[in-house]
């Protein structure tokens, strides 16, 4: 009788290491601590041209920031604003498009509209997988 192969462990162990470190960690690529240092400043954008997001948007629940949302549980909120869209592709359209979706009470033209241009796919990424981490259970 023929024995079936397996993959030896080590071969699994390995190319899981792979996978994780090719992922970065978060949503498509993204690293979640990069996106956190990029929406807080510490990384700037565009050399420090463009304004962090934490200028106009709190992450805390119930805290206000500039003219901006709060985005303590854009995580969440993001997955069940657009019927058939994830909450991943919701957060990077509004990055990049940020008049494509206008949360209630907030006007066109507010939110800087150079990020699509400014920041690099990475960053986008990294912001977005950092964005998805954010769900307080709290819309305020």
């Amino acid at each position: 009788m023929a024995m079936p192969k397996t993959t030896p462990p080590i071969l699994l162990v390995v190319s899981l290491l792979v996978l994780v470190a090719c992922g970065g960690g978060g949503a498509a690529g993204g690293d979640v601590a990069s996106g956190q240092k990029i929406f807080s400043g510490t990384t700037p954008i565009a050399r420090g041209n463009a304004p962090a997001c934490i200028t106009c948007h709190a992450v805390e629940p119930g805290q206000q920031r500039g003219s901006g949302q709060n985005l303590s549980n854009i995580g969440y909120r993001a997955g069940i604003t657009v019927p058939g869209q994830s909450a991943e592709e919701y957060i990077r359209t509004s990055i990049v498009d940020p008049d494509a979706y206008l949360a209630g009470g907030y006007q066109e033209g507010i939110m800087y509209r150079g990020y699509g241009r400014d920041l690099t796919r990475q960053q986008i990424a990294d912001l977005v997988a950092y964005l998805l981490t954010l769900k307080s259970g709290q819309d305020n």
